[in-house]
């Protein structure tokens, strides 16, 4: 793919200049990029920073789960556990990481700021980042990965209080900030033997029309919003209380 076929597909899956979006993705997508440099996944990133332009805003993960059994975080050098996608993507210049233990954020855009005021005492409940991209109603993306990947799910779960997951806290000791701080994370239930499964909820978007889909060679673009991702979620959840899960 060369640059105007990426721009084609960002612009057919409904990215717009000015969009604060939120993208998981997967490196391999870099591999089909024609261009000389060798560092392809940066050089998509280049792309799409250009793309959303000067008012928009890309936050990509770079969540580390190993806090929570280190009790320790440093946002300044602990690598994303979430692929070489979002630690790329970490390491660029004028990208700042938010504070939060666990969830942090990789964010390009004038709004880091801002949601960086998101709590870190709580991982998907009021004030997290997570609900601040819901008021925002923020573009969720999957570029080479499934909805499954897509974690504002929990936010969605923790609203709803499925009862499939339950709060736990976390004392973690962050570095930058020089102190502790407790944070709850609403956690599965591992007696539950249930794994993420959003294929109802992927067809249930797809008659609502709230997906939009397009062809990034041989991978495919996924995006929908905020808003309609959460009441897609609820709306299923109130007809069965498992609609997000599959039980093993």
């Amino acid at each position: 793919m060369d640059t105007e076929k990426i721009k084609k597909a960002f612009k057919d899956c409904g990215i717009k200049k000015g969009d604060t979006i939120v993208l998981h993705g997967d490196a391999g997508i870099a591999a089909q990029i024609k261009s000389n440099t060798k560092d392809k996944v940066s050089y998509f990133f280049d792309i799409l920073i250009d793309f959303v332009g000067k008012n928009g805003n890309i936050l990509i993960p770079t969540f580390t789960y190993s806090s929570c059994k280190k009790n320790y975080f440093d946002k300044e050098n602990n690598k994303s556990e979430v692929g070489l996608f979002s630690e790329s993507f970490r390491n660029r210049k004028n990208i700042k990481r938010t504070d939060h233990p666990i969830f942090s954020f990789a964010i390009f855009g004038k709004k880091f700021k801002h949601f960086n005021t998101a709590s870190i005492e709580t991982c998907f409940g009021n004030d997290s980042i997570f609900q601040f991209l819901h008021n925002l109603n923020a573009k969720i993306i999957c570029l080479g990965c499934d909805l499954e990947r897509v974690t504002f799910t929990h936010y969605v779960e923790e609203f709803y209080k499925v009862d499939y997951r339950f709060n736990k806290v976390f004392n973690i000791y962050c570095k930058n900030k020089k102190k502790s701080i407790l944070t709850n994370y609403y956690v599965r239930k591992l007696n539950e033997k249930s794994t993420i499964d959003l294929s109802k909820l992927n067809k249930y978007l797809k008659k609502k029309n709230k997906i939009k889909e397009s062809t990034f060679g041989r991978y495919n673009l996924i995006l929908i919003k905020a808003k309609d991702f959460f009441i897609s979620c609820t709306e299923l959840l109130n007809k069965n209380k498992n609609s997000l899960i599959k039980k093993n």
